[in-house]
């Protein structure tokens, strides 16, 4: 299947992995709505260096993806701006687990009654999966729905359990809505990313606290938003369902399985510093320094 021509939405296409998949798509003239707060500087630089025509089909649509009215707005965006219904929708909005607003932080935020990483890295692309089914079944056309899962959904770790329990959520709703595929011809995919050289790490050093940077490898967005493409143009290796792991360059990516999955693997599917993030976990518990069990926080397996 050829993007060319085709109409993409894509949540937080304003920087980062998404930001790179944007560019695929737009040098292959597909038209593309960007759902996000804003776009970051690098989105800006880069829109500004289009011609003319380039430029014309990308329209950026002010999104907050925790607002279900704004998630319906940025897909009726695509007809009101392009005059053409949605091909291919990108749930690709997400964020870490942060310090505040996180579920060992929560106690101290009694402001907020919702956890923002469920809501933006769980419920968003449920809901807007639900309004894209909606649009292709009602146009009588084919369509894909790509989310951005990761490795964590593979996984567990007390440090970050919402983050965690946001990509396994996302692996069982796209495993679950495998079956669109036969039955309307809707399919429902993944892509299960590391670690990946995103904004975050520029623009925030301390988001690099548990990464050693002479060991870790950095996934390139761009090979991210390769194995988007593929996901997306080879409907007949990637069936609905569909989680491809990327952890490694050079398209060598690996398709998940259910039962029996052998795990994570590649130069980006571990980090050498995780033993540090318990221990800061135990201080921020426990800042009297009381170790009941006698061990180490860094002796606590965690993946």
């Amino acid at each position: 299947m050829d993007v060319t021509d085709k109409v993409a939405l894509v949540t937080s296409g304003g920087s980062g992995i998404n930001l790179s998949f944007v560019k695929l798509l737009v040098a292959r003239h597909c038209r593309v709505v960007i759902a996000d707060l804003s776009l970051h500087k690098t989105a800006e630089a880069w829109l500004a260096s289009l011609s003319l025509t380039d430029r014309s089909l990308v329209h950026f649509h002010r999104t907050d993806v925790t607002s279900w009215p704004d998630l319906k707005s940025a897909l009726n965006a695509c007809r009101e701006h392009f005059s053409r219904s949605v091909d291919l929708v990108v749930l690709g909005a997400g964020v870490y687990e942060p310090s505040s607003n996180s579920f060992w932080a929560d106690l101290d935020d009694e402001s907020s009654s919702r956890y923002k990483v469920l809501d933006i890295n769980l419920v968003h692309p449920i809901k807007l999966s639900r309004l894209a089914i909606a649009s292709f079944i009602a146009d009588r056309k084919p369509g894909t729905i790509i989310h951005l899962s990761s490795i964590a959904g593979q996984r567990s770790t007390i440090v970050t359990p919402l983050y965690t329990a946001s990509k396994h959520g996302i692996n069982a709703f796209v495993r679950g809505m495998a079956p669109l595929g036969q039955l309307f011809g809707i399919r429902v995919l993944a892509v299960a990313p590391r670690t990946v050289a995103t904004p975050l790490f520029h623009d925030h050093p301390e988001a690099n606290r548990y990464l050693d940077t002479k060991k870790d490898f950095l996934l390139p967005p761009e090979e991210v938003a390769n194995d988007m493409l593929a996901l997306f143009e080879d409907a007949t290796t990637y069936k609905s369902g569909t989680i491809l792991e990327v952890c490694d360059v050079e398209r060598r990516w690996r398709v998940v399985d259910l039962l029996n999955d052998p795990g994570p693997s590649g130069p980006a599917s571990f980090t050498s510093r995780k033993a540090d993030a318990v221990d800061d976990l135990v201080r921020m518990l426990d800042p009297e320094g009381l170790d009941r069990n006698g061990n180490r926080a860094s002796s606590v397996v965690t993946d």
